[in-house]
């Protein structure tokens, strides 16, 4: 078994920076290498193996990670705490947001910017409001709690949605609104729980919880800076990666890209922007680099294209299996009945009530029932739900193993449910087009 030693595990001498930092990861070079091998090697037998069943991937890949980890066959063991899944969901999915924001046209999202908008941001809301409202008599817990665990589940998977949607050839303002919303809400969904975790760890609404340094006014500056970050970062990969003379890097533009990308990351977290949006922007600003009137060539786009899609791949595979092997599937048992309550009224109630609140006031965009019916389906649970129940249960929240376990059922119910389903969906309300969705320019 490969497993990620820690701190009280006790290091080997030489493993680890014992003066600088005594708690670093266990792990050497050839453990890590085995790890990463195991991982991958788990993954890649997991998608042949999808397509012979005709299921999604993402599903295959997660029940493979379970079968692999300690709660099955004990094959690998790596926390999602540890150092290498950390890397993977903060870079890995800031990759996938950017790969989904350079595959959506302005033009096309600019005409559902309304319905857009609400979903991602008052629809959360919504979302957690009407979730939470569930938990709270089916798990007997404070109202804060409730609706701290209805917050965490209301961000979408950008991570499911836009390999999902390249293969579906899905029509394109849909497919581009609905991972739009997904890199919007992210950041929402992530800052609302965090607000109200800070309510529940002070016991009750507090002056302190509406502070300047408080998760709610941490909101604006998130979504503030994510954007000007996302903007500046858009703007100077699309510039060095140019045919203009300011394109001193158009023949390094993997590197210049995942540098760049991973900059943006990083000054996101540094400055308390969204990292997530930030690149989600970055992204959009490269694939729509004509509005600004900067050119690049071809081939370089192709070769570009042919990189970031390949490396996505990689990065899905990981994040499913990493997924898979910390599922807690006794957590599941014992809340079987419950947890499926919640999710009955999480997927049938409020995505529902939110779509038909964000899609109704919409009226400019002329959504039509098919169009609003697959909205309403596509909602997937990934990586940022699961990410942020590993934030709350680090810092022993309240709540926060209630909160981990109703995330679990989320991500095994949708994409057992939802993701295994979208592409018949979309096939049988006649929303597939001829051509990849996400390449598509037009309306």
């Amino acid at each position: 078994m490969t497993k990620v030693a820690r701190p009280s595990d006790g290091c080997p001498a030489g493993v680890g920076h014992p003066v600088t930092n005594p708690y670093y990861p266990c792990m050497d070079v050839e453990e890590a290498l085995r790890t990463i091998g195991i991982v991958l090697a788990v993954g890649l037998i997991a998608v042949p193996i999808a397509g012979y069943l005709r299921l999604p991937s993402m599903v295959v890949l997660v029940l493979a990670g379970i079968i692999a980890g300690p709660q099955v066959i004990d094959l690998v063991d790596v926390p999602i705490d540890a150092p290498g899944p950390s890397l993977l969901f903060s870079i890995g999915v800031a990759l996938i947001l950017f790969h989904g924001g350079m595959g959506i046209s302005v033009r096309v999202i600019s005409r559902t910017a309304i319905g857009l908008l609400l979903l991602a941001i008052p629809g959360v809301m919504v979302t957690a409001a009407i979730t939470g409202a569930a938990i709270q008599p089916l798990f007997a817990v404070s109202w804060p709690i409730a609706l701290m665990a209805g917050a965490a589940l209301a961000s979408t998977d950008p991570a499911i949605l836009v390999p999902l949607f390249e293969r579906l050839g899905l029509r394109p303002r849909v497919a581009q609104t609905v991972i739009a919303e997904s890199a919007i809400n992210d950041p929402m969904g992530t800052i609302l729980t965090l607000t109200l975790s800070g309510i529940v760890v002070a016991g009750g609404l507090t002056t302190s919880a509406f502070s300047a340094n408080s998760p709610l006014a941490d909101f604006v500056r998130s979504i503030g800076l994510g954007l000007l970050i996302g903007i500046v970062g858009g703007v100077l990969i699309a510039l060095l990666l140019s045919n203009r003379r300011f394109g001193v890097l158009r023949e390094s533009a993997a590197a210049t890209l995942l540098a760049m990308v991973a900059l943006a990351y990083a000054t996101g977290e540094a400055t308390g922007g969204s990292p997530y949006l930030a690149a989600f922007i970055a992204g959009l600003i490269v694939g729509n680099k004509d509005l600004l009137r900067i050119d690049h060539d071809h081939e370089q786009e192709r070769v570009l294209d042919t990189y970031l899609s390949q490396t996505v791949d990689i990065v899905v595979l990981g994040i499913f299996v990493v997924l898979g092997l910390n599922l807690d599937v006794r957590a599941l048992i014992d809340n079987l009945w419950a947890g499926l309550a919640v999710m009955v009224v999480f997927i049938f109630i409020a995505r529902p009530a939110t779509v038909a609140i964000a899609l109704g006031l919409d009226r400019r965009a002329g959504w039509t029932r098919q169009e609003a019916v697959f909205i309403t389906w596509c909602r997937e649970t990934g990586v940022v739900p699961v990410a942020v129940a590993s934030m709350l249960l680090a810092e022993g929240v309240p709540g926060a193993p209630l909160v981990a376990t109703l995330v679990t059922f989320a991500v095994v119910t949708t994409l057992l449910l939802q993701a295994t389903t979208a592409g018949w969906l979309a096939q049988r309300l006649g929303l597939v087009e001829a051509r990849p969705a996400l390449l598509e320019t037009g309306g």
